[in-house]
């Protein structure tokens, strides 16, 4: 990438933190995994059943591939306000369609519009701490931003819960939220920066060597595995015959529990990216067999939810620090493979969730999706020796353009 000239303004540390963990809020707490929460209530009121509830889920998430691909050129061309402004924009405007929805259909093209705002959110932030954040904190401040997602989890829940059988009233809630938190953030990010900034174009090879290649294979897997947790944890509970407060009690606690993320920065540096990402990969694999094991039981319930937001959010965060040392020359581009290739697995996932629900089950769904989230193991950062290999190969990726 050619280098840039210094920036017309140097971000604080705070500025940057604050507003990119509450974009990631309601971009992907309430306008991604909203849905999931308030499906149970959409269901009743509007005849969605399991198999099209996980086909609208995943039109959710190729809206958000697509917003994905997009977002690096529109970052280069216009700068990181108009992506953050074009993100809230799409969780606002996905979310009111939804409150609004007379059909099945109508819901489906309000997630579709709001899976866009998550797919535009994480890649100009990637940039952002790039740019003005000093190396020594990027891992932290970057693990902080990525809980945001369990911030917006943990105020969805007891909306939900104040909202009772209203679910438009919550969504319209969540809609609030988006227009107030898109305005504050899109005033605190950096304007475009110089209009002379041009991208590496990148061809699809650059993101398939050996470097990258168990990155994005484990984001495909622990996507596959964790989009059945968000899109059907609390119908399955309902269906085992939990009350309605109590699974969106136990949705809050996940998202609380998703917060626990922030601190992996820490812990990375302590026992290594590698240890870190192998022990939140299996008990984030533990978390979805224990509900599909007890999802009638709130204890068990509430500790599979614990389990499950912490190590999501440490899983999540081990993705982005490993992406910035692959893709060291190209932040952005290579956080936004990693979100490509986690949202193809979030894209199968729930279609094949739902098929497998119509037909065995909620508990069986949540077994296939343990397996799936354990096939991440072997798909883990490089050891010493495994890096040592890895500093001696010659990427035969098509060369960088500029």
């Amino acid at each position: 990438m050619i280098a840039a000239p210094p920036t017309a303004r140097s971000l604080s540390t705070p500025a940057v933190l604050l507003p990119g963990t509450a974009m990631i809020a309601i971009t992907f707490g309430l306008a991604r995994y909203g849905y999931g929460l308030l499906l149970p209530d959409m269901k009743a009121e509007l005849g969605i059943g399991p198999s099209a509830a996980g086909l609208i889920s995943s039109l959710g998430y190729v809206s958000y591939l697509l917003a994905n691909a997009g977002v690096v050129p529109l970052t280069s061309w216009r700068g990181a306000r108009v992506a953050v402004a074009a993100a809230a924009s799409a969780a606002a405007s996905g979310m009111a369609v939804v409150a609004l929805a007379g059909s099945a259909w109508a819901v489906a093209l309000g997630v579709t519009i709001a899976g866009a705002a998550a797919g535009m959110a994480f890649p100009p932030y990637a940039d952002i701490v790039d740019r003005h954040v000093a190396p020594p904190r990027r891992a932290v401040v970057w693990s902080t931003i990525s809980s945001g997602t369990g911030w917006g989890v943990a105020l969805a829940g007891p909306v939900a819960i104040l909202a009772g059988d209203q679910w438009r009233w919550a969504w319209a809630s969540f809609v609030v939220i988006a227009v107030v938190v898109g305005i504050a953030a899109t005033r605190l990010a950096p304007p475009r920066e110089h209009a002379a900034l041009r991208r590496a174009q990148l061809s699809p090879s650059w993101f398939l060597c050996p470097r990258s290649r168990p990155l994005l294979l484990s984001a495909v897997l622990v996507g596959a595995g964790s989009a059945v947790w968000w899109v059907f944890s609390v119908d399955a509970m309902q269906q085992a015959g939990m009350d309605t407060t109590a699974t969106r009690v136990v949705y809050a606690v996940c998202g609380a529990a998703c917060l626990l993320g922030s601190l992996s920065g820490y812990a990375f540096d302590r026992v290594g990216l590698r240890g870190g990402y192998l022990a939140s990969t299996a008990l984030l694999a533990l978390s979805l067999g224990l509900l599909g094991a007890a999802a009638a039981d709130l204890g068990a319930a509430l500790v599979a939810a614990v389990l499950f937001g912490a190590f999501y959010a440490a899983v999540i965060a081990a993705h982005g620090v490993w992406s910035a040392e692959v893709f060291e020359q190209h932040p952005a581009a290579g956080l936004a493979a990693v979100s490509t290739a986690l949202t193809v697995g979030t894209l199968v996932g729930p279609s094949l969730a739902g098929v497998v629900i119509d037909h065995g089950g909620h508990g069986v769904a949540l077994v296939g999706a343990t397996v799936a989230t354990g096939l991440a193991l072997p798909f883990c950062p490089p050891s010493e020796r495994r890096r040592a290999a890895l500093a001696e190969h010659r990427c035969t990726a098509a060369p960088v353009r500029r």
